[in-house]
């Protein structure tokens, strides 16, 4: 079924409304929701999604604890619908922090061209990962990756960082822990430094400093 989403001009004023995959051929601007989980637990850490080899964008690559597009009509409040939908829990819009929108701009080798504006969230929780149920059919496993460690791979101290996570192993259709090393090359690709920002940024919060940005 085709999605309809909202499409602006590059001071965000809204023009109408396109089919999804047809705004990311013409390179439209629209809105998408990303929300990030941050956790106290092993001295800070940060959900990561670890996309299905079935995606069609950027299979079996790390990315946003959920994100999605914001379809037409919708406003940004209610993009909280993907942490229900990808993770399996539920979430308030009031207990979630905003930090702003990001501006991204990339072209991609299927022919892709997108322009989203990137409604940028950032929320504290204290779950194990045997408490989500992710969406199978667009996750194949979640992470918690250091804070601190983060930092270190995003500004080239590590090459690589060790991380506890749960994958689908779709034979059992059973969700299982594992734990393995990740690159900088298992991260979605991004030309801004959006992950290291989002470190600092969960740091910041989980030491009770609300003050919090993305660009």
């Amino acid at each position: 079924m085709s999605e309809f989403i909202d499409v602006y001009d590059a001071d965000l004023r809204l023009l109408g409304t396109e089919e999804r995959v047809k705004a990311h051929m013409e390179g439209l601007w629209h809105k998408t929701f990303h929300l990030w989980l941050t956790s106290p637990r092993n001295g800070g850490q940060i959900l990561y999604q670890w996309r299905s080899k079935e995606m069609k964008n950027f299979p079996d690559m790390l990315d946003v604890s959920a994100a999605g597009h914001i379809l037409a009509g919708e406003t940004v409040e209610q993009g909280i619908r993907e942490a229900e939908e990808e993770l399996g829990i539920s979430l308030d819009y009031r207990d979630i922090h905003s930090l702003g929108y990001r501006v991204e701009v990339a072209d991609q080798e299927n022919g892709q061209k997108n322009r989203e504006y990137q409604a940028v969230h950032l929320a504290k929780l204290d779950l194990d990962l045997e408490d989500f149920t992710p969406q199978v059919e667009e996750v194949s496993g979640l992470i918690w990756l250091s804070i601190a460690r983060g930092i270190e791979l995003f500004t080239g101290k590590a090459e690589s960082v060790d991380c506890d996570g749960i994958y689908y192993d779709a034979p059992t259709r059973t969700w299982k822990k594992n734990n393995r090393g990740f690159a900088l090359s298992h991260f979605l690709p991004r030309i801004q430094r959006y992950y290291l920002t989002i470190h600092i940024m969960s740091e910041r919060l989980l030491a009770g400093n609300k003050v919090l940005a993305v660009s």
